[in-house]
Parts: structure tokens; sequence; C-alpha cells
């Protein structure tokens, strides 16, 4: 099983699988070319540089793709976390007056 994952402004928006079979070439090797103007067979509104080829093992891009994760031309990555403003260790009312 291949997967393919939708980029648009340099974030996975969603990730869909494609059976080997639809990407296989005659030598038996995946075409990431081929998956990709599959998915563009399926969501004709989006472009063959819309989707990028990622690996469910993570051997390959960096990590295998994520919503919400960054592509940055050659890895997906996750986002940083942002810092919150508020403290996560905050005493309740109850704590307070013990």
């Amino acid at each position: 099983m291949a997967h393919f994952a939708y980029i648009q402004d340099g974030t996975v928006q969603r990730v869909e699988p494609i059976v080997n079979e639809v990407i296989a070439t005659t030598a038996g090797n995946d075409s990431e070319l081929k998956g990709k103007r599959f998915m563009v067979s399926l969501y004709p509104e989006t472009i063959e540089d819309d989707w990028v080829q990622t690996s469910y093992s993570g051997s390959m891009r960096g990590k295998y793709a994520g919503i919400g994760d960054l592509w940055d031309g050659t890895n997906f990555t996750q986002p940083a976390q942002p810092v919150s403003e508020v403290d996560p260790i905050q005493k309740s009312e109850k704590d307070a007056t013990v």
C-alpha cells in the first residue's frame, strides 16, 4: 500500500492510500509520478505538485506525513507546539485555601 499526502501552503491537508498495483511499473517498482496522476484523477481540482508520496514506515522524507504536518519540499515535520500563555499547573481555589 502506498500513501500520498495532499499539500497546500506547505501543510498536509490529508493522506490517501493507494494500492500498489495502481502505481506499479513494469519492473514492479512504485512510480510516484503514476501515484500523483492517479490522485489528480480522483481529485481533479488538484495538480500533480500538490501530492507527495509518504512512507508509512517513515523510511522516506523524514517521517510518515500526518494531517497538519509541514512539508519543506524535502521532508515532513511536525509543527512546533505553541507555547501556552497559561501555566498548566495551576492550583484550584480549594488548594489555595489549604
